[in-house]
């Protein structure tokens, strides 16, 4: 997986007003995402949750919404691929922080953990066989798995800040957004958008039940993959 940049003011972005009132929407959205968690998944206070793709960079109040909104953090493992100390020290009543590396095997035994949660990480792990291989390590690892990734049919990407433009093949996309300033997301193994027919051709471990989210109820905007 690699690093997500996009809100590190000291390289390529700056944190402005409209971003801050996107991060308002998007606690909003993320919280609805957790209570279709608890309502799918039904948590029990028992289980060892392993949550792939915690940051430490809160600039945004969006930011690791889980490890805000979920009750037994002394249950709960993090998996980053920054400094894990930064994190544990964001939440120090988590279980631990573990440091792991992009397009590698995950630190875990097979079935480790009751269930695997990643939120809005897929997108960032590589090109579609790395982004193959990043679900079935979190399904070898977990039992159940519920992840999130923005859709890529939806009318807004919230990385680029563009609309439409996502929907053109990616090849153009990624020209325009090279051409506009935005070269970090040029690059696959920065951001690559999925629909659901990109996951359901993936070669996965086990079949997993694969939905749109929508927004407000009626706008497209995530892709939640269970199982």
């Amino acid at each position: 997986m690699q690093k997500d940049k996009r809100w590190d003011i000291k390289t390529r972005h700056t944190v402005t007003t409209t971003k801050m009132i996107l991060a308002d929407l998007s606690i909003s959205v993320r919280t609805d995402q957790y209570n279709l968690f608890k309502k799918i998944i039904k948590p029990k206070r028992s289980w060892k949750i392993l949550d792939v793709g915690v940051t430490s960079d809160e600039i945004l109040k969006d930011s690791n919404m889980f490890e805000k909104l979920y009750p037994y953090q002394e249950k709960l493992t993090a998996a980053t691929i920054e400094n894990a100390k930064k994190i544990k020290k964001l939440y120090p009543k988590l279980k631990s922080v573990v440091t792991i590396k992009a397009h590698k095997k995950l630190p875990f035994k097979d079935k480790t953990f009751d269930v695997i949660v990643s939120w809005a990480t897929l997108e960032h792990t590589g090109n579609y066989k790395d982004q193959e291989f990043f679900l079935n390590e979190l399904l070898r690892v977990g039992k159940k798995v519920f992840i999130t990734t923005p859709y890529r049919g939806a009318l807004y990407e919230p990385h680029s800040g563009y609309l439409f433009l996502h929907w053109l093949p990616l090849s153009f996309f990624r020209k325009i957004c090279a051409l506009t300033g935005k070269k970090f997301w040029s690059k696959s193994e920065h951001l690559n958008p999925l629909w659901i027919s990109d996951i359901k051709n993936m070669k996965l471990s086990r079949a997993l039940y694969v939905k749109i989210f929508k927004t407000f109820n009626f706008l497209p905007s995530h892709i939640i993959i269970t199982g």
